[in-house]
């Protein structure tokens, strides 16, 4: 896929979310897709009012008509397997195989490549961006997630950097 097309719909969990909130760039989501949906419980999590205001307040802004309520059956069955905001995430992508799911939990990742639905990571959306031109130089912003007390594989950073000609 063109790396400079658009998504015609991403699936947000809520890792992401987050990550690009405290990266200042949530509006990558939005310049890279034509319809974004954030489950319901999703929402709740990246919304609670323990979150940093200024996240909540960004989040609102780009996000607040993205909120879509998934399957509850499905949801509950992938709540066997995964945490409940995955769990929604995978419900929704389950019955809009054609979407991308945007995630970062493993488990998640798995069962998405088990089944056959598209997904990417946080890291994979920022390359996206760079190609896109929406972002100069990933390293720095790679250097931030781990100053917020993100895991990231060292091997996965550096295959990232390598794709976006950073080495």
């Amino acid at each position: 896929m063109n790396s400079n097309a658009l998504e015609p719909l991403v699936i947000c969990d809520a890792s992401p979310l987050i990550l690009l909130a405290r990266l200042g760039h949530l509006h990558i989501i939005a310049a890279l897709a034509e319809e974004i949906w954030i489950p319901q419980t999703v929402w709740d999590e990246v919304t609670h009012p323990a979150a940093p205001q200024t996240e909540i307040a960004s989040l609102r802004a780009l996000f607040a008509h993205c909120i879509v309520r998934a399957d509850a059956a499905l949801e509950s069955a992938f709540r066997l397997q995964v945490d409940p905001g995955e769990a929604s995430a995978l419900a929704l992508i389950a019955r809009n195989p054609h979407g991308c799911l945007l995630i970062d939990d493993s488990r998640g990742r798995s069962i998405a490549r088990q089944s056959g639905w598209r997904h990417i990571g946080t890291l994979g959306w920022l390359l996206r961006a760079k190609r896109a031109g929406l972002i100069q130089e990933l390293r720095p912003l790679f250097e931030i997630l781990r100053q917020l007390g993100w895991f990231i594989a060292p091997r996965l950073i550096e295959e990232t950097l390598r794709a976006a000609g950073e080495t």
